[in-house]
């Protein structure tokens, strides 16, 4: 029942970073081939500071939400989960709002002063009204989650990715250019909390309202305290890179970096096993937690690793033919950038600390890695542009999962099997050396190639026995 709960959330998950990446994609070339190169960097800037001074909305209270709210649903004490959920819903909804003036304040300083990029300022005002809404949808899901009800991710991908396709598609039409793009992010984010906050007083009004116990705030903002420090690293971890090719290089190469990243990011979000196992491992202890560790990371890592090997062959036929050639100096860093990918199968062990209540150790990890990034960053983009922040991110990301595995082991015996992990690199390099000898030249050809890879790279697995029947049956019980 566990692993077909578990199966469950991985499809609607998958399907809501689907959903999310593929609007996502589509939403950038349009951006990328209306816009003019200088438009579409200011338009790539704006959405990394907004989304960078998104810290200051979250600070935790997602992770925290889960971890208590399900604890509580868990123990069938709805009483204490209500006081939980509005204690830390006052919480979130102050943090918006403090951070979406903060933004607007912030506007012309950070065009004149910092960026020294006029054109900056009207963009970032507007931006100011996504950081009042698009946290409370993710706030909302995380109490979804607390349920251990991801068809909510789904939900909130739907309404959100199609309302920001149709408007931001609209409002450029209309001449608005990146205020447009900006305004259709507004509308989409407002969307989404509507129809959220809508399903969950009707799925989960009965649970949440009424009656409500008295709670230990203290204990609740312990926990936080050390997710607010990690949720301010893993932001500036994530966007710092972006902002400081915005203060080195010219603005356009902003652009040509999120491309990258975006399409590594729209493959790896696929394979996201890690954030649905969250409220899983809250349950679990000993060999229980071991197990359900070893078969994720097997998994997982069986898909990710691939597609890591595959997707620098692809990369430029990619870039080309959906963003346009005035893009090809995107691939370079999309060739380092898609290590990435490995964070399928290597992103587990934060998880595991944040259940069992010991959210310090991946913040003391992350911070260490949050400063060797901005370190590298600062050495590396002056002297390798895009290609140093690029080196610099998977640097400091391999830094953060090599820490937090070794110190899982030690504190919780959980580690993977490395045969799980050595049979897919070896297939994936058996696979590569096929398909470097076939020259697709057209689509058709490029999409038999890779179908031609995965078949090699399944069947040396196979060979290899890194997959087995029993691995067979086990997925397709879970999955059917």
């Amino acid at each position: 029942m566990l692993a077909k709960r578990v199966a469950r959330n991985v499809l609607y998950n998958s399907s809501s970073i689907i959903v999310s990446n593929a609007a996502g994609l589509l939403i950038s070339v349009y951006l990328a081939r209306t816009l003019q190169k200088e438009q579409f960097g200011v338009y790539s800037l704006t959405i990394s500071v907004a989304f960078l001074l998104m810290v200051f909305t979250d600070l935790g209270i997602n992770a925290t939400t889960v971890r208590f709210c399900a604890r509580a649903f868990s123990k069938g004490d709805y009483e204490e989960l209500r006081g939980y959920f509005k204690f830390l819903t006052k919480i979130k909804i102050s943090l918006s709002i403090f951070s979406s003036l903060l933004l607007f304040l912030l506007s012309d300083f950070l065009s004149q002063n910092v960026f020294r990029e006029e054109a900056l300022s009207l963009p970032l005002k507007f931006a100011s009204i996504l950081l009042l809404f698009l946290p409370l949808s993710g706030y909302l899901t995380s109490v979804f989650n607390a349920f251990n009800d991801f068809k909510a991710n789904f939900v909130r991908a739907v309404s959100y990715e199609f309302s920001r396709v149709i408007a931001v598609i609209s409002l450029v039409t209309l001449g608005l250019s990146v205020i447009g793009a900006i305004l259709g992010y507004v509308v989409a984010s407002i969307t989404a909390t509507v129809t959220l906050l809508s399903l969950l007083v009707k799925k989960y009004g009965r649970i949440l309202f009424g009656k409500e116990k008295k709670i230990k705030k203290r204990g609740v903002l312990k926990f936080t305290s050390y997710l607010t420090i990690g949720s301010i690293t893993w932001t500036i971890f994530a966007y710092v890179d972006s902002v400081m090719i915005g203060i080195f290089m010219p603005v356009e190469y902003v652009g040509y970096y999120r491309i990258a990243l975006l399409v590594v990011s729209a493959i790896s979000g696929i394979l996201s096993v890690p954030a649905v196992m969250f409220p899983v491992f809250v349950a679990l202890e000993g060999e229980d937690l071991r197990t359900a560790f070893k078969r994720a990371f097997k998994y997982s890592s069986m898909i990710a690793v691939p597609i890591t090997f595959g997707l620098p062959v692809i990369a430029k036929p990619v870039i080309r033919v959906a963003f346009g050639a005035e893009y090809l100096p995107a691939v370079t860093a999309l060739w380092i950038l898609s290590l990435l990918i490995l964070r399928a199968a290597l992103g587990f062990w934060g998880n595991i600390f944040n259940a069992k209540g010991m959210p310090e150790y991946p913040v003391y990890v992350l911070s260490l890695a949050m400063v060797m990034n901005v370190l590298l960053n600062y050495f590396l983009i002056p002297i390798f542009g895009i290609s140093g922040a690029a080196l610099a991110t998977v640097a400091s990301n391999a830094l953060n999962w090599i820490a937090l595995a070794l110190l899982s082991k030690r504190i919780f015996n959980v580690f993977f099997d490395a045969w799980d992990l050595i049979k897919p690199v070896i297939s994936s390099l058996v696979m590569l050396g096929v398909i470097l000898n076939i020259k697709p030249k057209t689509i058709p050809e490029g999409i038999l190639m890779i179908f031609v890879g995965a078949a090699v790279y399944f069947l040396v697995l196979w060979l290899l026995r890194g997959v087995s029947r029993k691995d067979i049956d086990y997925l397709w019980n879970a999955f059917k």
